[in-house]
C-alpha cells in the first residue's frame, strides 16, 4: 500500500506540473491532487498510532565489501510523530495548487519562472514536512526531492517554450530557472548539516564518498563539517551536477514544444517564423 501511495504522490506532482502548462489538464490535475491527498490522509488515520522514519542520504561509494561504485543509503537521523500527521504537509500542498489550477482556468502563465518556481519551493517544503512528520519511507525516499523538482522543471520547460521568442532565451531561462528552483535545497542542506537536523539533506556524517574525478574514496577521508565535504555533497550536487542533468533532459522537451508552437500552429499568439523558399 505504501509503495502504491508513493507512486500516486509522484503522479500527483506530475499532473499538477502538466496542469500549470496545459489548460486542458488543470481540472483533472486539481481533482487528482485532492483525491490523492485525501487517500493519504485516510492512510495516516488508519495506520499506526505512531510512526518512525530513519532518514537517509544517498551518495556514490563502496557499500560493504563491494568492488564497484554504487549508491549507498547512509542513515542521517530519525523522526518520530503521530501516524496521522504525515499527510498534512502534502494536503496543504494539494489544496494550494488545486486552487491555483482552478483559478488559472484557461489563462497561460505570463512567464516560465513564477508559478513553476513557487511550485518547486512549496513542493520542497511539503517534502521536508513529511520527513519531519515521519512519513512512510517509500513516500520520501529514495529519489526524494527529485519527485518534486523534475515535474516543476517540466512545467517550466513547457511554459517557457510557449513564451520564448528565441532559442537563446529559451536555454538561458530554463538553465537559470532550474538552478533557482534547486537553490533552497542547497541552502537548507547546508543549514541542516551545520545544525545536524538529521533530514535526508543532512550530510554532516557522510564521509566515505567516492571522488567523481578518480572513482576512488577520498584519502584522507572528508572531515565532518569541512568546506570540502560540503562542496562535494551540497554545492556540486545541487548547484552544478543536477542542474546540468536537468538541463540536458528538459531542454529536449522544451525544444520540441518550442518548435511546435513556432511552426506547428500550436499558439496563434506567437508569430510564426518565415520559412525559407
Amino acid at each position: 500500500m505504501e509503495l502504491l501511495l508513493a507512486l500516486l504522490l509522484v503522479l500527483a506532482f506530475l499532473l499538477a506540473a502538466l496542469g500549470l502548462a496545459l489548460p486542458p489538464w488543470r481540472r483533472p490535475a486539481a481533482i487528482a491532487l485532492l483525491a490523492i491527498a485525501l487517500l493519504a490522509v485516510g492512510h495516516g488515520l488508519l495506520g499506526p498510532a505512531e510512526r518512525t522514519l530513519v532518514t537517509e542520504h544517498g551518495y556514490a561509494g563502496f557499500e560493504g565489501a563491494a568492488l564497484e561504485v554504487s549508491v549507498v543509503a547512509f542513515p542521517t537521523g530519525t523522526a518520530t510523530a503521530p501516524g496521522w500527521q504525515w499527510p498534512l504537509p502534502f494536503l496543504g500542498f494539494a489544496v494550494l495548487w488545486a486552487s491555483v489550477l482552478l483559478l488559472l482556468r484557461d489563462r497561460r502563465p505570463a512567464n516560465g519562472y513564477v508559478l513553476p518556481i513557487l511550485f518547486a519551493w512549496t513542493g520542497i517544503a511539503a517534502w521536508l514536512g513529511m520527513q519531519a512528520c515521519a512519513a512512510p519511507s517509500a513516500v520520501v525516499q529514495p529519489v526524494g526531492i527529485d519527485r518534486v523538482l523534475w515535474p516543476a522543471g517540466l512545467a517550466m520547460a513547457l511554459v517557457t517554450a510557449q513564451n520564448a521568442r528565441s532559442m537563446l532565451r529559451l536555454v538561458i531561462t530554463i538553465g537559470f530557472g532550474i538552478m533557482l528552483a534547486r537553490l533552497p535545497v542547497a541552502l537548507f542542506s547546508k543549514y541542516a548539516s551545520d545544525a545536524q537536523l538529521g533530514t535526508c539533506l543532512d550530510i554532516s556524517s557522510v564521509r566515505d564518498i567516492v571522488n567523481p574525478m578518480t572513482q576512488v574514496p577520498f584519502d584522507p577521508r572528508l572531515q565532518s563539517g569541512s568546506s570540502e565535504q560540503q562542496f562535494w555533497l551540497i554545492w556540486l550536487e545541487h548547484v552544478i551536477f543536477f542542474p546540468g542533468v536537468y538541463l540536458m533532459s528538459l531542454f529536449g522537451i522544451a525544444f520540441g514544444a518550442y518548435m511546435f508552437h513556432r511552426h506547428g500552429g500550436g499558439d496563434p499568439a506567437l508569430p510564426a517564423r518565415p520559412r525559407n523558399a
